[in-house]
């Protein structure tokens, strides 16, 4: 599996009151991303920014629910099951960490 590139998390969102419609992703002191859009809801802004902040952390769980799934991919659904492992193996190959 490759090195990590990405900011160590974890991320937050930072919410500036002089730009009610921006949202920052960062982490400690620095900004990575900014959710901005003035056509979507302020509610999509916030879930979108969420949604990216949490992105270490799910990457973790993603590898931890991989690791634990190992053994269990022969019982039930086995081609299901297969394809699902294979998916996530790509995704932790593609981000590291």
């Amino acid at each position: 599996m490759p090195e990590s590139k990405f900011t160590p998390g974890p991320w937050g969102v930072l919410h500036d009151p002089n730009a009610p419609r921006f949202r920052r992703i960062g982490s400690t002191g620095k900004q990575l991303a900014i959710v901005s859009s003035s056509r979507i809801s302020l509610a999509e802004i916030d879930a979108n920014a969420e949604l990216m902040a949490d992105a270490p952390r799910m990457l973790e769980v993603l590898r931890a629910l991989h690791d634990f799934a190992l053994p269990l991919r022969h019982i039930g659904l086995p081609e299901a099951s297969a394809q699902a492992l294979a998916d996530a193996r790509a995704l932790l190959e593609k981000h590291g960490g």
